[in-house]
């Protein structure tokens, strides 16, 4: 199988996943909970599978948000709504932006066999040393094929997610200069991420990057700093093909072509605000050859 069928099924499913996080559907069920404090919803949806874990838990695994970050938000949604009723109210509301988004799309023959195909991807998939899968692995998968095409693609990406995590630690990029590489190799705007980041946390982290030689004074990916992000990311997709041999090529090429249609109809309404993946894949998607 080719080494980047990972990133080429991320490049398609990942905007799929990104409407469990900000649709209005989801916005709406983070306050109707009681889940209104910055980035709570957020915090509480992502380790809700976890149980009633600490903000150390969640920052451990979440790998590049700080303690600091999470500790208004985790432990105290627990107090507001149970990781039960969160899980809960993230598949309704998945549900119901599903329905509003691609009202024909999910009743179509292709959306069930997608979910079919994840199901058994996931089959392929270990839970050994990968703590966030595992535990959204453990929620049962609902019954509307839609919910659940949703709900395999987002284990997935947790699979991913950890396995990234680990392809980190192997590099000794640790969590406070994670979020800043990421940021000088993209292109992307730090004030994006400002929530997450006091300026004396920030700039120690861009000044230990440049210290290690991977930026450059004035913030920018030195040659041997985007080598480094390379070796990272191609070490990601490596950990992360065991779903995509789990199908073998000529599924997962299937799968890969009806998430991209899906995609493309939820970026034809503007349901996506930017397309955008962790390593800034563009549009249109291609498959490996």
């Amino acid at each position: 199988m080719h080494s980047r069928v990972p990133r080429a099924m991320l490049q398609v499913f990942e905007p799929i996943v990104s409407i469990g996080y900000g649709s209005p559907e989801v916005q709406a069920a983070c306050e109707q909970l009681g889940l209104t404090a910055d980035r709570m919803g957020y915090y509480a949806m992502r380790s809700a599978p976890l149980g009633p874990v600490s903000a150390e838990v969640v920052a451990a695994l979440f790998y590049h948000h700080t303690v600091d970050m999470i500790a208004p938000s985790i432990p105290l949604a627990w107090r507001i709504a149970s990781p039960e009723t969160v899980i809960a109210a993230r598949f309704e509301a998945v549900d119901r932006a599903y329905r509003r988004l691609l009202p024909q799309q999910i009743q179509s023959a292709e959306v069930a066999e997608a979910a079919e195909l994840v199901r058994e991807a996931l089959t392929g998939c270990s839970t050994a040393g990968r703590t966030l899968f595992a535990a959204h692995a453990s929620v049962p998968s609902p019954a509307e094929p839609h919910v659940a095409l949703w709900h395999g693609l987002n284990q997935i990406r947790e699979y991913r997610g950890d396995g990234h995590v680990i392809a980190s630690i192997a590099a000794r990029l640790p969590p406070h200069q994670a979020a800043p590489m990421l940021i000088a190799c993209t292109g992307e705007e730090k004030a994006g991420r400002s929530w997450r980041w006091t300026d004396d946390l920030w700039n120690e982290a861009v000044a230990s990057l440049q210290e290690r030689g991977w930026l450059t004074d004035d913030g920018r990916p030195t040659a041997e700093g985007l080598a480094a992000r390379a070796r990272i990311e191609d070490e990601t997709d490596a950990l992360s093909l065991e779903p995509w041999e789990q199908l073998g090529t000529e599924r997962a090429h299937r799968l890969w072509t009806i998430l991209r249609d899906l995609t493309q109809a939820l970026i034809d309404q503007n349901a996506i605000r930017r397309l955008r993946t962790p390593i800034e894949l563009g549009w249109p998607a291609q498959w490996p050859s």
